[in-house]
């Protein structure tokens, strides 16, 4: 009897939930800054590129720009991105 046995399901939804957090939310959130160019790096990355995306600046015109933004930062952002 093993100390650190689990259920083949808690396994499964362990993996799914790793993956959920190490690719997904950073692709999501790279998307929604508009950082089209660094989206699809990340693909060649393995997801490497998502993480640096998301925690940039995103594009002013983007969603998440519109939704997160003050008035300081979309200025900042329209500074960056022109």
């Amino acid at each position: 009897m093993t100390l650190f046995a689990v259920a083949s399901w808690v396994a499964v939804v362990y993996a799914a939930a790793l993956f959920l957090v190490l690719f997904f939310v950073p692709l999501t959130i790279t998307a929604l800054k508009g950082q089209w160019l660094l989206f699809g790096a990340g693909w060649l990355t393995v997801g490497v590129v998502w993480w640096i995306a998301a925690l940039r600046l995103g594009r002013p015109e983007s969603w998440w720009a519109r939704r997160f933004y003050d008035d300081d930062k979309l200025g900042r952002a329209k500074a960056r991105y022109g």
